[in-house]
């Protein structure tokens, strides 16, 4: 995690989805959120929610960044503590978009089925270790949002993913501002602090 960050046992990691079958035995096809299967190192320990309505916001990546690195944070949803179905990750590897998967006691085309949908999730403990000065971009949450000029926007309320970079949705009581995770604008990232410096480009904030 980040420097001086903890970790809560109990916090699961969404970081991507489930979202079909692969073969007759048991294989599942995986769409990570952004690039999360960083995060993904089998054999490991996984979790399955199964979400009905889950907030597209919330469902992002979440692989390392260096903190000097702002304009590619991986993001992360905001963790959940659903019941969820833990379950062994044999194997991971890349297929094209997604991956294959294959998971312990999943071994045919019938038990892999109704897991499509689930929402595969990761212990926050289990995530792999970050060096100094990186953090896992979900503990951006909570970070106060500066412009470069010291005007504070808010706090960071969740992250979207939209393919080629993250946006920070950014609250302050009623108001809301979307703040797009690159280096044009995301200038400074303090761990310490919990506070994130922009550079508003035209049109940014009206």
């Amino acid at each position: 995690m980040s420097e001086g960050a903890g970790t809560n046992p109990e916090r699961l990691v969404p970081l991507g989805e489930i979202v079909g079958t692969h073969g007759v035995a048991g294989l599942v096809r995986f769409h990570p959120y952004s690039d999360s299967a960083a995060a993904l190192a089998a054999p490991c320990r996984v979790f399955l929610q199964n979400l009905r309505s889950p907030r597209r916001a919330g469902l992002t990546g979440s692989a390392r960044r260096p903190a000097t690195d702002a304009s590619r944070p991986a993001t992360a949803p905001p963790a959940v503590k659903d019941a969820s179905r833990p379950l062994r990750l044999l194997s991971a590897r890349p297929h094209g978009r997604v991956m294959l998967l294959r998971l312990a006691d999943v071994a045919t085309i019938e038990a892999a089925t109704p897991l499509i949908g689930a929402v595969l999730a990761i212990a926050e403990a289990d995530l792999p270790a970050t060096g100094p000065g990186e953090f896992y971009a979900y503990q951006l949450e909570g970070f106060d949002v500066v412009t470069s000029g010291g005007d504070r926007l808010g706090t960071v309320d969740h992250l979207i993913p939209t393919g080629s970079n993250e946006v920070l949705v950014v609250r302050d009581g009623a108001r809301e501002h979307l703040i797009p995770v690159i280096a044009d604008v995301v200038r400074e990232v303090d761990l310490a602090d919990r506070k994130i410096v922009i550079e508003p480009i035209e049109g940014l904030l009206d």
